[in-house]
């Protein structure tokens, strides 16, 4: 903890030895380093002293003042000695970090090209799993250190920290190599200054760790380093998208084939994305906008304290920030008011949008729910896999008829999460499914809902979701009273639409109150959509006037041709 140092006494060149402590070392050497290049030489020799017999015995306690010298060798080195100097110290805290005499020099091979993709090594020697958890965390410490003042290469630490992450049992080392990465990457994107060589390779790299622990993983099995390390890709994958660091393509690639792994824990963590990053991050930004708006409203008057001209020139100017903050309030108001046809453009699932191959994922997902046992996935994953499915379906509106059926199994009165079930059901809806899938799930939701021995809040579910169903597929409604008369076959399959309409218009007398404003409901949606299926009691003046008119859905596959522009007529006026 102390060097022998020389101090000048007048203008002569002798020099008293007097003893120093690292601080007051640490500081002369940065005012002279020239000065006190053999003290910081002695001290060096003394930390590859102490790291050699740490090594040859992890176990025993390590020497007090090793930490306070790792720190001092980091700090020194790369404020002082930049150069050989500082890649030494780095590559000597890394061998102590990976218990190797080669692991800094494979490291440093491997990220000496930024175009070259690290790999992942899930297994350390044992003397660094036994490396005493103060002296793991001065080294760390020191190589973020390091790593902040631009002496250390990013990807030099990133195969190395994740290597930590995967194999070290030490949750506090594991969250603050986590946050350091998170924080390095975002300063590398800090203001506009993007390096894309760099975050391709790191967003490889990540992709390389997911698709790894997908080809080991098998469903319903314990999580292994390589889980480990997938996971904590997938949540810093999360985490820059969330902060619009990484809202590209790639990333939403890596997400997706997260989504595909065998893993729970890996594939609900990029579910839980796709699935509510978009109200996340309107939150943020909300939650933004009310931080910055309190921070203008504050202004101090110096009510209880002496008024001086620079108090006052502090008020006036809070009052000017205040007025200036109000205006940029009141004009985000009025540029953000609500256009239908602007909202109407705008997706609802960006994250989504960007998947490259929906089909195949929501596939590959489907595939595993219907092989996996029960004990496989636990029933909030199955939930969480069943939504994510459903939305892409609606979103991207793909033909998935296995998906029908399997909804169909989860529909029972008592089933856990039913209306969840439901809500699935509807948004996996589109015009492109064929009717005859969307039957069965009508029928199931009328026999196991819809019936006098349900309660009056299952019946008033039941009629929404069936009326939210038809609403998202009205060829359902055209039945198959179109078909050819001599079609016999067609017509002994056909559902009786008409009969199972005026069943749920009747409910609109039901004594439940909530089951009859859903009765209500589902009569104003027949009546725009095809009040010919009602009776005349419940058409209404505005569905007697469809129905006259003919008004009716389009069958499966049927397209409306234009025969012109819509509204050229008045321009012709």
């Amino acid at each position: 903890m102390s060097t022998k140092g020389e101090t000048s006494t007048g203008t002569g060149t002798s020099r008293a030895t007097l003893p120093l402590k690292l601080s007051q070392l640490q500081n002369f050497c940065k005012r002279d380093p020239a000065g006190y290049k053999e003290d910081y030489d002695a001290q060096s020799r003394r930390l590859v002293s102490l790291v050699g017999i740490l090594l040859l015995s992890p176990n025993a306690d390590p020497s007090p003042s090793l930490v306070e010298l790792i720190q001092f060798m980091a700090a020194v080195s790369s404020s002082s000695y930049k150069g050989e100097e500082s890649d030494r110290v780095a590559a000597l805290l890394m061998d102590l970090l990976v218990g190797s005499s080669n692991g800094a020099n494979d490291i440093t091979q491997q990220a000496s090209s930024a175009a070259h993709v690290p790999m992942l090594q899930t297994t350390l020697p044992l003397a660094a799993l036994q490396l005493h958890r103060d002296i793991r965390k001065a080294c760390v410490s020191a190589l973020i250190l390091m790593r902040n003042k631009g002496v250390v290469p990013p990807l030099r630490l990133l195969q190395l920290f994740f290597q930590l992450m995967a194999v070290v049992p030490d949750k506090n080392l594991r969250e603050c190599l986590y946050h350091h990465i998170v924080n390095d990457v975002r300063n590398i994107n800090k203001n506009g200054k993007r390096d894309e060589v760099l975050n391709r390779t790191i967003q490889s790299f990540f992709h390389r760790i997911v698709t790894a622990s997908a080809n080991e993983a098998t469903p319903g099995g314990e999580d292994s380093p390589t889980d480990y390390a997938a996971k904590r890709a997938v949540q810093m994958t999360c985490d820059l998208y969330r902060r619009n660091v990484w809202n590209d393509e790639r990333s939403v690639h890596i997400l997706a084939s997260a989504a595909a792994s065998p893993s729970a824990s890996v594939m609900s963590r990029s579910l839980r994305f796709f699935l509510n990053i978009e109200e996340a991050m309107h939150l943020d930004e909300k939650a933004k906008e009310e931080s910055q708006w309190a921070g203008s409203q504050t202004i101090d008057f110096h009510l209880y304290s002496k008024k001086t001209k620079a108090k006052q020139r502090v008020t006036k100017k809070q009052i000017r920030c205040r007025q200036k903050a109000q205006h940029e309030r009141e004009g985000l108001v009025i540029a953000h008011r609500v256009d239908d046809g602007v909202e109407s453009s705008r997706k609802l699932f960006p994250a989504i949008e960007l998947l490259n191959n929906p089909q195949g994922l929501c596939e590959t997902i489907l595939k595993r729910i219907k092989s996996s046992g029960s004990n496989t996935y636990k029933f909030e994953v199955k939930m969480l896999m069943l939504n994510f499915v459903s939305r892409v379906v609606g979103n991207f509106e793909l033909i998935l008829i296995p998906l029908y059926t399997l909804l169909q199994r989860y529909m029972g009165g008592h089933q856990r999460d039913v209306t969840s079930i439901l809500a699935y059901s509807v948004q996996s809806c589109h015009s492109y499914v064929p009717p005859e899938e969307v039957y069965g799930i009508l029928k199931t939701i009328a026999h196991n809902f819809i019936t006098e021995r349900c309660s009056g809040e299952q019946m008033a579910v039941g009629i929404n979701a069936a009326r939210a169903i038809c609403a998202r597929v009205p060829s359902v409604l055209a039945g198959e009273e179109d078909a050819d008369e001599g079609d016999e076959r067609e017509k002994s399959t056909a559902w009786d639409v008409e009969a199972f309409v005026r069943d749920l218009a009747s409910y609109t007398k039901h004594n439940d109150r909530s089951v009859s404003i859903a009765g209500r409901g589902w009569v104003n949606f027949i009546r725009e959509v095809y009040p010919s299926l009602l009776q005349g009691k419940h058409r209404g003046l505005v569905g007697s006037g469809l129905h006259r008119a003919g008004e009716k859905p389009l069958r499966y596959g049927e397209v409306r041709a234009a025969s012109g522009v819509a509204g050229s007529g008045l321009l012709a006026a």
